[in-house]
């Protein structure tokens, strides 16, 4: 009977053994793929992060177009309405008078609310983005070369970009 235990002692070894290492390669076999899922779930969460965070900028820049295209959208508009100021100027150039005065302040007060603003020409340095040259005076002084001498016609400026530009009389030196 001592033999016989110690056989089945040995067998039962053997087995627990061979059962040891079975479970010991499947534990090595789970953590390499819980090591995999867990670098693949990683990857994704990444992805997902960036896609997040490119959704969220596109939505930005969405927001920043229509604010700019609200900003301009009446430009067309606006820049008729010009002609009207254009014809109170010269109305008021030639035959005065407190009404159409007040009238043309309103326009301009109009003008402004909507962001438009006359660009100052006389005195200034010619700018061929502001202004647009009609006419050249040639002159003497070194000072008064490439300066705006008269305005022609008023410049208009919308927000940030000219409307219209301004068309003057710009000195030229004598040579």
């Amino acid at each position: 009977m001592s033999e016989e235990t110690n056989d089945e002692i040995e067998l039962e070894t053997d087995e627990e053994l061979l059962e040891e290492e079975g479970l010991k390669e499947k534990l090595k076999k789970l953590r390499e793929e819980l090591k995999a899922c867990q670098k693949e779930k990683a990857e994704y969460l990444a992805g997902w992060q960036r896609a997040k965070a490119d959704f969220i900028n596109a939505r930005k820049d969405e927001e920043r177009a229509r604010a700019e295209f609200l900003k301009y959208s009446e430009e067309k508009t606006l820049y008729d309405i010009l002609a009207v100021a254009d014809s109170l100027e010269l109305a008021m150039r030639l035959k005065p008078s407190e009404g159409m005065e007040q009238i043309y302040s309103q326009l301009r007060e109009f003008l402004k609310s909507r962001g438009v603003l006359p660009i100052e020409s006389a005195g200034k340095k010619f700018d061929p983005f502001e202004h647009e040259a009609l006419e050249k005076e040639e002159v003497e002084e070194e000072a008064r070369d490439n300066i705006v001498l008269e305005e022609l016609q008023k410049g208009w400026r919308l927000y940030d970009r000219v409307l219209r530009p301004a068309k003057v009389k710009v000195g030229v030196l004598k040579k």
